[in-house]
């Protein structure tokens, strides 16, 4: 049973114009965050199966052409918002052709003011965000790019059928590299020789799933080899239940990608695994990460060099666990625990979580619920944090039917 003294409410919420599906603050502008949006548009849904109708009453050739393309039904927005105090007030809309799905800042130090977005249409998208030049309008379109001209026509989505980009990830130290999932199982690896244009999508999926990839993380690994390559993990997860993973070299001067070590898979879960938090690599070389799934737990897996990851921890969250962000890790010893780490979690039908993970002297692991904010109807599946705070922490949470967004704080 819940706590009730977990419960906290909301200081401020607003309903949006379109539900919201990502959202994330700007480090480099840490008052400022963004909210992408996804939208069905049903008229032109309707308006596309009435022209079905009517090819195939007619048996017209020219009306058979038009039924084979479906018009596009999706599209979205990115909603600029600055935090001030306990007030939310809108700065800028940005509509989009295309429905977004997700939406990151670039985590390397010079670049965070650099956002991408993936959409419906399987297209990446990278903007520019400067709220300091005094502009009404911050943020600034760079380039978008289809899956076919990532590849240069490598990969093109066949007829009546569709690719869509579901998730991606920016590479932890590298700030020209991203991993994107798709809608057909794969995880690929991009390249960004500059943020305007030269971008590279390796056709070579490194990673594959059976049904869709929900989410990806990217991870160095402990030992690089040579100062020419970067070396590190993909860890993937899937609608097929399974946590995938492998170790690739990428050598940016060629622009190559080598397998370092084969793609592993992982049956821990029971429901399709959509969230992946690597927490730090131990001194004996194994991994520590977080899992979230359909399932409505969460987990802590160890990771060896080689092997298959071993549960240590797990505990229901009451709702599918979407989405993991790490709020603080400590490292620092005490006499109860080894380290310990708070973790935001969106959490579906259920709402939000503050969660805290804390490994212990005897080697005992365990999750605990510090914060639940529970006001949302409807699907939670963007939820942040501001990066700077004081006393108390400012999360920002969105639910996705209902279109609310909300501001609450939490105790840490």
């Amino acid at each position: 049973m819940d706590d009730p003294n977990t419960l906290v409410q909301s200081v401020w919420s607003e309903e949006l114009d379109l539900p919201p599906s990502c959202v994330e603050f700007c480090a480099a502008h840490p008052s400022y965050f963004l909210v992408g949006t996804y939208n069905l548009e049903k008229d032109k849904v309707e308006a596309e199966e009435a022209k079905e109708a009517t090819a195939e009453d007619d048996n017209d050739d020219d009306a058979q052409v038009v039924k084979k393309k479906k018009v596009q039904s999706r599209n979205g927005s990115i909603i600029t918002f600055q935090l001030q105090g306990k007030d939310i007030v809108h700065v800028q809309t940005e509509p989009q052709p295309s429905a977004l799905l997700d939406l990151h800042f670039n985590p390397n130090e010079g670049y965070q003011d650099i956002c991408a977005t993936v959409s419906s249409t399987a297209t990446l998208a990278l903007f520019r965000f400067s709220p300091s030049n005094g502009d009404e309008k911050p943020l600034k379109h760079l380039n978008t790019m289809d899956i076919s001209t990532l590849t240069n026509d490598e990969i093109t989505a066949e007829e009546g059928s569709e690719i869509l980009f579901l998730s991606f990830c920016w590479h932890p130290f590298r700030a020209d590299m991203l991993a994107l999932t798709t809608s057909t199982g794969h995880v690929y690896l991009v390249h960004l020789p500059t943020f305007e244009k030269y971008w590279k999508l390796h056709a070579e999926p490194v990673i594959t799933h059976t049904l869709e990839a929900w989410t990806v993380s990217l991870y160095p690994t402990l030992n690089p080899p040579e100062d020419s390559e970067v070396a590190f993990r993909v860890f993937s997860g899937g609608d097929d239940s399974k946590l995938r993973f492998g170790t690739y070299n990428w050598n940016p001067i060629e622009d190559e990608i080598t397998e370092a070590m084969p793609a592993v898979e992982s049956r821990g879960h029971d429901a399709g695994v959509t969230a992946i938090l690597p927490l730090f690599i131990q001194e004996d070389g194994s991994e520590l990460l977080v899992t979230g799934s359909y399932d409505e737990n969460i987990r802590l897996f160890s990771l060896a060099p080689y092997g298959r990851p071993k549960n240590l921890a797990e505990s229901g969250l009451g709702g599918g666990v979407w989405r993991l962000k790490l709020i603080t890790l400590d490292r620092t010893p005490t006499e109860t625990h080894v380290w310990k780490a708070t973790i935001l979690a969106s959490c579906m039908h259920t709402g939000a979580r503050v969660v805290e993970v804390v490994g212990s002297k005897d080697g005992q692991y365990e999750f605990r619920v510090l914060t639940r904010f529970e006001e949302h109807k409807s699907m939670n599946y963007g939820s942040d944090f501001q990066p700077v705070w004081k006393d108390k922490l400012s999360i920002v949470s969105t639910s996705f039917y209902d279109r609310l967004l909300c501001l609450w704080e939490c105790d840490l």
